[in-house]
């Protein structure tokens, strides 16, 4: 039987330490995905759907960072701390995008932006964006 963690203020390393899980948004039970291509691909966009076991729904961290199938780091793209920016999986390299920390069922990127799901929409394959944290169900994650 899985285990569900609700996060709190904790840094994201100590809750995910070594050990991959998913990523879930607790509106709907479907999880952060990576898609996965048998090799990473920079600047793949992270989506959300059904939890059912894929490599890509498995997450990690390393080094402060969000690690994902085949070692990419989730990140927003172009570095950008704008609403509706788009979180993609890329090749780690450091920079403040790829930065995460979770607080209160959050998780917070670069800007003090929220993990979310774009437009609030709750539907498969819905990619995922930064944006103002708002207390919003689409903003609201956990680990299982």
């Amino acid at each position: 039987m899985k285990k569900s963690y609700r996060w709190t203020a904790a840094p994201l390393a100590v809750l995910l330490a070594s050990c991959a899980s998913e990523i879930v948004n607790n509106a709907n039970n479907q999880c952060a995905n990576l898609p996965w291509h048998g090799y990473p691909i920079d600047g793949t966009p992270v989506r959300l759907i059904p939890c059912v076991g894929r490599p890509g729904e498995q997450w990690n961290v390393k080094n402060g960072q969000i690690v994902g199938v085949g070692g990419s780091c989730m990140d927003v793209e172009g570095s950008n701390a704008l609403d509706g920016a788009r979180v993609i999986g890329v090749t780690c390299n450091g920079s403040p995008s790829q930065n995460w920390t979770a607080a209160n069922g959050h998780i917070v990127g670069i800007g003090g932006k929220c993990l979310d799901v774009a437009g609030g929409g709750m539907r498969d394959f819905v990619p995922l964006v930064i944006n103002s944290c708002s207390g919003s169900p689409s903003q609201q994650w956990s680990l299982h």
